[in-house]
């Protein structure tokens, strides 16, 4: 973690026993955390702080809006608080299933949040940046 931001790709243990983050990730859960399903088709771990702020836009998203209420609905609904007991956490069977985490398991730094990647998955993410239509603003 660099200035705060969670940074970096690392293999962790099967998705059956107890998550324990890198030591340079634990610093932004030393007060606990969220772990929440997430686009996709991964799982997101949230510090604190992270997680308040998107709540709070989440929660501004119109009511009038079906895909919005589903979003809101959806991610509140698999959202789990933890507290590390010792750098480590359980990700229950429920979140894992819905990511498809298998044996191995890649915690991927995403800034604000880490993200929980089944391999297969993750490898067809990985693509070149120069081939992304990105919003104007980055």
């Amino acid at each position: 973690m660099a200035g705060g931001v969670l940074l970096g790709t690392v293999e962790v243990q099967p998705a059956d026993a107890p998550l324990q983050l890198p030591e340079r990730f634990l610093p932004a859960f030393a007060g606990g955390g969220v772990l929440s399903a997430w686009l996709d088709g991964c799982l997101a771990l949230w510090p604190l702080a992270a997680w308040s702020a998107l709540a709070d836009r989440i929660m501004t998203l119109p009511l009038s809006v079906a895909d919005a209420r589903s979003f809101n609905r959806l991610l509140f609904a698999s959202a789990v608080e933890f507290d590390f007991n010792r750098g480590t956490v359980t990700v229950p069977a429920e979140q894992r299933a819905m990511a498809g985490l298998g044996e191995r398991v890649l915690l991927v730094g995403a800034g604000d949040h880490a993200e929980l990647w089944d391999p297969a998955r993750w490898a067809t993410q990985a693509g070149r940046l120069e081939d992304l239509d990105l919003p104007a603003a980055v």
